[in-house]
């Protein structure tokens, strides 16, 4: 075979040429064009990377938020507990406190409530017996001579007036007139002697009114505007009663 050496040498020209060429306008920019590409698409890899990056952060700091806000209600629910347990037993403490005040309180109102029966049943039995005394002793004057029911309390109503304070007795001569109550109609003779015997003790004439209450029993009163002077079975027996009544409140 016979080798044609300037053919060769022109092919071989002609490829170095073509190599060049394709080099300079086909492989540069293609090059540069993989370049780019390969730098976008490392880009592209980097913001990635990078918003994988954020979003596991944010992810990570969303979980510790989470776990937080966890913590927190977890906290929140053990204060709520315990401020309803404290509550609670400080309800109880007031209700026990409470329904012990009441049963002190009503404890005391049926002391109080025994003690006003009692009193009531005492004050009752003071009167009932005072009536009697004087039911017994209105019986007994019924059989005794009628002037015991006047002449004899005639000096003690005069001792009455005269024990009074030198300012209430002329207090009360100025009352104008007196009135003088008797259990029955005066006789001339007694109603003579009652004038007497109160003048004398108010040291001046007196000018009087006479009436009859029949609830004296026996004796006089005399009233005036500003004071009564008493000397009757009445008022004996209204000192008595309120003597036991002293007296058995003082015993309670």
């Amino acid at each position: 075979m016979k080798i044609d050496w300037s053919t060769l040498a022109l092919q071989t020209f002609n490829a170095l040429i073509l190599v060049w060429l394709l080099a300079r306008f086909l492989f540069r920019p293609v090059a540069n064009i993989i370049a780019q590409r390969q730098a976008s698409a490392n880009a592209l890899i980097d913001d990635a990377n990078a918003s994988k990056h954020a979003a596991q952060a944010e992810r990570e700091a969303l979980q510790t938020e989470r776990e937080q806000l966890a913590a927190q209600r977890a906290q929140a629910f053990a204060t709520v507990e315990a401020d309803a347990r404290t509550q609670h037993a400080a309800l109880l403490d007031a209700a026990r406190d409470e329904a012990e005040r009441l049963l002190a309180q009503a404890a005391a109102d049926r002391q109080r409530e025994r003690a006003a029966q009692a009193e009531a049943a005492s004050a009752a039995a003071a009167r009932l017996a005072v009536d009697i005394a004087g039911k017994l002793l209105d019986r007994l004057l019924e059989r005794s001579p009628e002037d015991m029911r006047v002449a004899g309390f005639i000096d003690g109503l005069a001792d009455g007036v005269r024990r009074l304070s030198p300012g209430a007795r002329a207090a009360m001569a100025g009352d104008v007139p007196l009135r003088l109550s008797a259990p029955r109609e005066l006789t001339h003779e007694e109603r003579a002697a009652c004038e007497a015997a109160l003048a004398a003790a108010f040291a001046q004439p007196l000018q009087l009114d006479t009436a009859i209450d029949r609830t004296l029993l026996a004796g006089l009163e005399l009233s005036g505007a500003h004071a009564v002077v008493c000397n009757s079975w009445r008022d004996q027996l209204e000192q008595i009663h309120g003597g036991l009544l002293r007296d058995d409140g003082h015993e309670r």
